[in-house]
């Protein structure tokens, strides 16, 4: 019990500190060439958790398909279904293009993600409000964010939590109350005994 209200304490104290939580959705506008023959500007997700960059199915002409067997599972392990891959595939920014390949996923919700793979080629890179920032070819490139960062307060947060420590302290007074009630209710029955003898 002791332990559980000293973390309660912590938590609310670390909760007490934080006033506001900032954080940015990685959407960035880029060009994608494919052979030199097809060119198409989208939005893309960068996201450090696919394993290789992914393309929703329709996007990109079926020509440029190669078949594959790859794999890629979601984060919860369900796999996704995989015929297809492109292999020459050059992401532009500026005036600097970068070849990577993509998997072609039928049931993928976002048009295109960049994942391991790009953040592997544009390393050291800097997460800034703004954007990414890399140096190549010994340029900086700013892969610029679609989206401003959310900030949000934690008022609410804040005020739940003191909520929760109100009715810890009721709960408290409540067992208190019940604690003196049972003293009280058998020191009158002794009472009674008492008596009766």
């Amino acid at each position: 019990t002791i332990d559980l209200e000293i973390q309660e304490e912590t938590l609310t104290k670390f909760i007490n500190l934080i006033e506001k939580i900032t954080y940015q959705k990685w959407h960035i506008n880029i060009t994608i060439v494919i052979q030199n023959s097809f060119e198409l500007q989208t939005m893309a997700l960068i996201d450090s958790d696919p394993q290789m960059n992914c393309t929703q199915e329709g996007l990109i002409l079926t020509k440029f398909f190669e078949k594959t067997k790859q794999r890629l599972a979601t984060a919860n392990g369900e796999n996704f279904r995989v015929k297809f891959k492109i292999s020459d595939v050059h992401i532009c920014n500026e005036d600097i293009c970068i070849k990577q390949s993509f998997i072609l996923v039928k049931d993928l919700d976002i048009g295109i993600i960049l994942g391991q793979p790009f953040l592997e080629i544009i390393k050291p890179f800097k997460v800034k409000t703004k954007g990414i920032t890399t140096k190549i070819f010994q340029r900086i490139i700013l892969f610029a964010f679609n989206e401003k960062p959310i900030t949000k307060e934690v008022n609410l947060l804040k005020t739940l939590s003191l909520f929760k420590e109100h009715s810890v302290n009721l709960i408290k007074i409540k067992e208190n109350y019940l604690y003196f009630m049972k003293q009280e209710i058998s020191n009158q029955k002794l009472e009674q005994q008492l008596k009766t003898s």
